[in-house]
């Protein structure tokens, strides 16, 4: 065992042991064990006194938090008409539905957002925190609105139009990464959506590549991704939908597009691993060992709000129960699966049973 795991192994067993006994300990002197401590807090493994360590499995979700609205029509919609409809407000925002889904399969997490110093964003906050997520490191913006998304989805559930009114996360900055991030780089994984501004992705992307930290972006729409870097490396895995895939891949809309191209072209910029979701035919994951299709499980949708979310969650799961990335993506379709048979962003048939269940028997 080398002095820095020695040193990490006392503070583990005494978070409050002085860097003189730590000395002591292990025969060094104590400016040799400050230098010690000093690059193990930089590098997030420990932060501040008492010597907090990093927890084995947890994981920061940055990015969006919002009220969610979506009305359901009850006929095909008609433009320029009034439709009848019926209309649930709820929690959403793509960064805090992942976290919720992972606090559903028994995960540690925490949520970085901003909100409102409103009832939306008491609410939203609120919520959260009684699903299980960690909501210390949100950040409440006095004179600011809470991001809001109302979505409009026809009588199949299928997404019809949707609005975002989300200038708040404008504020989400590079300058309030830097200040959070012992805390960020104490997980064990980072899962960013792109509602943070293109300064913060950057910051974000470069940080997570310098410090070996595992990074997992959410795209969330083929305009949002166009603020990540040219430069995607540090991003060990990506999920975009088709749209957001040809952004990546700075490729042109086609009637037949070619998966397998498009995840290259998004390799070429750096990431690791490339999960193209692709709705009934299932998921085009691709890394350094080739591209497969894996199928999707045939589900009776109810709605398909929350899906791709509960998918990224599924996939960081079995990341972290360290599974392959393409024995994770099992974990990621039945989590969508199970998201689809209700009208719920996150759903509430969503455990680590039902997920290891349904997984085990595609």
């Amino acid at each position: 065992m080398d002095r820095e795991q020695q040193i990490l192994e006392l503070i583990r067993h005494n978070p409050f042991i002085s860097q003189n006994e730590i000395a002591g300990h292990v025969g060094i002197s104590r400016s040799a064990v400050a230098g010690y401590i000093a690059s193990l807090t930089k590098r997030g493994i420990i932060r501040g006194r008492a010597y907090v360590t990093a927890e084995e499995n947890t994981v920061l979700c940055i990015g969006g938090a919002n009220l969610d609205s979506k009305a359901t029509t009850k006929q095909r919609i008609r433009a320029a008409s009034s439709n009848p409809a019926n209309v649930i407000d709820s929690c959403g925002g793509v960064a805090r539905n992942i976290a919720e889904n992972l606090a559903r399969l028994n995960c540690s997490v925490s949520l970085l957002t901003v909100v409102g110093d409103d009832q939306a964003g008491q609410y939203v906050l609120k919520e959260t925190s009684r699903a299980g997520v960690d909501t210390s490191l949100s950040i409440v913006l006095p004179d600011e609105k809470t991001g809001k998304y109302t979505a409009l989805l026809d009588v199949n559930g299928e997404m019809f139009v949707a609005f975002a009114d989300m200038d708040i996360y404008d504020k989400l900055s590079a300058r309030m990464l830097q200040e959070k991030w012992s805390h960020i780089a104490s997980s064990r994984l980072v899962v960013a959506d792109t509602n943070l501004p293109a300064a913060g992705l950057s910051e974000l992307v470069q940080r997570c590549r310098d410090g070996g930290l595992p990074l997992f972006i959410d795209p969330v729409s083929s305009e949002k991704a166009k603020k990540l870097p040219n430069d995607l490396r540090g991003v060990t895995a990506i999920f975009p939908n088709l749209e957001e895939a040809i952004e990546l891949a700075g490729a042109r809309p086609t009637d037949k597009p070619v998966y397998t191209e498009l995840a290259q072209a998004i390799h070429k910029r750096g990431v690791l691993h490339v999960f193209i979701t692709a709705g009934d035919l299932g998921v085009m994951y691709s890394s350094s060992e080739g591209a497969l299709l894996i199928p999707a499980i045939q589900t009776q949708i109810v709605e398909v709000t929350g899906a791709g979310d509960a998918f990224v969650a599924g996939v960081a799961y079995g990341f972290l129960h360290n599974h392959s990335f393409r024995d994770a993506s099992r974990f990621g379709l039945a989590a969508a699966h199970l998201t689809l048979q209700t009208a719920d962003s996150v759903s509430g048939l969503l455990n680590e049973q039902s997920i290891q269940l349904t997984a085990k028997e595609r």
